[in-house]
């Protein structure tokens, strides 16, 4: 057998599956980087969640390249374009809106408790989440960052809460 065969692997060593009426829900903020896009859709794949809001104002990032990325997460995860305006439209009233945004107000991932139904906020590359999404979210969360490098691509912190979600909630069903 491949070691590096993850199909095999996981048919042998199985987890809980996340539920799949509680899955996050994750709203990409703006992001213009076609590949952040995708690699955020294939996270989505990996955690469980039920959808991926991409909030676009005018440009929209190219399609194919979000799905080259993505690879087949892309044709099984729900994912859609949709303007800030839409968002809540599509978050149910029991979900908490959470912010991975580095602000004054924001909580170390790792000592706080993550909500069972979340809707995660990840904000663009360069300005971070825009100011009509954090006035919508009721948690700020940060990932702490010991080394001499203080910024994380929001796709690789994207994956952090997600996981760290994953262990607070799925693993320990």
């Amino acid at each position: 057998m491949n070691p590096l065969n993850a199909n095999q692997f996981f048919e042998r060593n199985t987890y809980n599956d996340t539920p799949k009426d509680a899955g996050p829900i994750l709203i990409v903020d703006q992001l213009r980087n076609g590949e952040n896009i995708g690699q955020i859709i294939r996270l989505a794949g990996n955690t469980g969640c039920q959808t991926v809001l991409i909030v676009t104002k005018e440009e929209v990032p190219r399609k194919s390249k979000i799905l080259r990325v993505a690879d087949v997460a892309g044709k099984i995860i729900d994912w859609r374009f949709c303007q800030t305006s839409e968002v809540m439209n599509h978050i149910p009233k029991d979900y908490t809106l959470v912010a991975l945004e580095t602000s004054p107000a924001s909580h170390n991932l790792f000592t706080s408790q993550l909500p069972q139904k979340m809707a995660l906020i990840v904000g663009n590359e360069v300005l971070g989440i825009s100011k009509a999404l954090m006035e919508q979210s009721h948690l700020e969360i940060h990932i702490p960052v010991t080394g001499p490098v203080k910024s994380l691509n929001v796709a690789q912190a994207t994956g952090i809460l997600l996981f760290e979600w994953v262990r607070q909630h799925v693993l320990t069903i």
